[in-house]
């Protein structure tokens, strides 16, 4: 048995074990593949620290894919409350059905969701600009340190 083999992790993991508690040699290969990934000594892998760089980071994907959430958010401020004119009005002239109170609640319910989704895309964009910015201002640094 491995030292993963405890009673909490064959009870979580049960598809890791054979009925005689053993690793399966695919558990066995997912365990030494996590711990390549985990291993900053680990050739041609590893986290970051010292490890010797298996690790990269494409600022120009980051600052496109910022781009790009920044349009999808400029779209759903507009595309996504398209409904809400209509919708009144179905609201107003069925004030006195329950129809009318569906519609009135179901926008209500709909711009509530719109504004979360947005803020989220406005906070995912964000992230992405500044996480370029930062891989971008970090390069420099080590560039500069490293005097090339």
């Amino acid at each position: 048995m491995s030292d993963r083999a405890t009673a909490f992790d064959r009870m979580m993991n049960p598809w890791a074990y054979d009925a005689d508690g053993n690793l399966t040699d695919s558990a066995r290969a997912r365990e030494a593949a996590r711990t390549q990934l985990n291993s900053a000594s680990a050739s041609g892998g590893g986290g970051g620290g010292g490890g010797g760089g298996g690790f990269s980071a494409d600022t120009n994907a980051l600052t496109t894919a910022g781009n790009n959430s920044d349009q999808i958010h400029a779209r759903l401020n507009t595309e996504g409350r398209g409904a809400d004119e209509a919708t009144a009005k179905v609201s107003t002239s069925l004030a006195s059905w329950s129809t009318g109170k569906a519609a009135a609640g179901a926008a209500d319910t709909w711009d509530q969701c719109v504004a979360a989704l947005g803020g989220t895309i406005g906070q995912t964009t964000q992230a992405l600009r500044a996480t370029a910015a930062n891989y971008r201002q970090n390069e420099s640094a080590v560039q500069h340190d490293l005097g090339n």
